[in-house]
């Protein structure tokens, strides 16, 4: 299957979960697939909006137009297939405007910086300042080793956040959550960052209750954190 073959099945919804899957790769790491797509999905979108219209002006025809009794048998069949033709536009509309939990996380996920400890990079060395170090420099695998080592030694919540945040950034949502998870009900410095991040997974993982549940919790601190993108992802969530 070439790729515009890929896409038109997306599209249509044909493929499996695992073709969905290569997809959604694709859209992350290849700029002209990606371009081909959204072209592919305003023309599939174009056209059905087009087609609604032109139902729309034969729906008005009809109105404007007297129904004489020879042709009441043939208008009331038109209009059958009509109704059944918006209603199937009005699905596969819905269907091309679905954001996929996957577009969600992407469009609204960002590394959070070192805010906890400031590192120095001299000679001097020590365990949390070369995870940080790690951290910094955008080796999350190294930063993972050392976070995970610290925990061994010291139960810091604001060490297990930065823990979770290694993983996340390596894509390890699994091993992610169950670390955010753990910090449930805990005081630390990061409560509401953890509860944006958890949301997050969750909604990668197209789990939108579990997500909701986490933007509530923060809208019941009356967080400030990410306030604007909140609201605005509860309204995609909501809407799909």
């Amino acid at each position: 299957m070439n790729n515009e073959e890929l896409i038109q099945d997306y599209i249509a919804n044909r493929l499996s979960e695992k073709e969905k899957a290569k997809v959604e790769r694709l859209l992350e790491t290849n700029s002209g697939f990606k371009t081909a797509f959204e072209s592919h999905k305003d023309i599939a979108v174009a056209f059905k909006v087009s087609e609604a219209d032109k139902l729309k002006t034969y729906f008005k025809q009809l109105e404007d137009n007297p129904v004489n009794s020879t042709s009441l048998f043939n208008k009331f069949k038109y209009v059958y297939l009509a109704v059944a033709s918006i209603i199937a536009i009005g699905f596969f509309y819905n269907s091309f405007n679905t954001v996929s939990g996957n577009e969600l996380f992407n469009s609204n996920f960002e590394i959070y910086p070192n805010t906890y400890q400031p590192v120095t990079r001299s000679n001097e060395s020590s365990a949390n300042n070369d995870a940080f170090v790690a951290y910094e420099k955008n080796d999350f695998i190294t930063a993972e080793r050392d976070f995970e080592t610290l925990l061994k030694t010291s139960e810091n919540p604001n060490i297990r956040f930065y823990y979770a945040l290694s993983l996340l950034n390596q894509s390890k949502f699994d091993l992610a959550l169950k670390q955010f998870e753990i910090l449930d009900g805990k005081e630390y410095d990061y409560i509401e960052e953890s509860l944006w991040f958890s949301a997050l997974i969750q909604v990668k993982k197209e789990n939108d209750i579990k997500a909701k549940e986490k933007l509530n919790q923060l809208k019941i601190l009356k967080s400030a954190f990410k306030s604007e993108e909140r609201k605005l992802l509860l309204q995609k969530l909501n809407n799909r």
